[in-house]
């Protein structure tokens, strides 16, 4: 019997051999991340990471609230695409910081992790924490990231619209 001719199997054994050198990968990705946005705003990230399921209800909610009131329809779900992020965002600044170390220690204890083949997040901040912290090497001022909302306007709209038309199931 060939194993090495299913798929799954395949898949399986490339994945095993080859996840060692994945998760350096993403370790040398952190380090990089870690040199152009810095080391406080990398660890941010990972952090909010550990709050995607806090995300998911509440874009849930917004989908739900939208098929309640009648906006799914187009021309209301165009309007309201703005105010998704901006109760997204505010939800987000509300989370308190107890909250991030109660997920932190949560996450330790049981191994969160992006994926399967991405280490462990609380290593990933640990070797992040680890060296001196890198400032940040990209840094913008209010007229680029005006220039950078307006370029990803349009994408923001689409991605709200299908939220509010279609619901959230992430």
């Amino acid at each position: 019997m060939a194993l090495h001719r299913t798929p799954a199997v395949r898949d399986s054994l490339l994945d095993h051999l080859t996840l060692r050198a994945t998760q350096r990968a993403e370790y040398l990705a952190d380090r990089e991340a870690a040199c152009a946005a810095s080391t406080e705003a990398v660890v941010g990230l990972m952090d909010r990471l550990l709050t995607t399921d806090s995300v998911a209800v509440t874009l849930r909610r917004e989908a739900n609230n939208a098929a309640l009131t009648g906006q799914r329809n187009a021309r209301k779900a165009d309007a309201g695409t703005d105010e998704l992020w901006k109760r997204l965002a505010a939800h987000m600044v509300s989370v308190p910081e107890y909250e991030y170390e109660r997920q932190r220690r949560v996450g330790a204890r049981r191994g969160h992790s992006v994926d399967s083949t991405h280490p462990p997040t609380h290593l990933r901040c640990t070797c992040l924490l680890t060296g001196a912290p890198l400032p940040a090497a990209v840094v913008t001022d209010g007229e680029r990231e005006n220039r950078i909302a307006a370029e990803l306007a349009d994408a923001r709209s689409k991605v709200a619209r299908r939220i509010v038309r279609e619901g959230f199931d992430g």
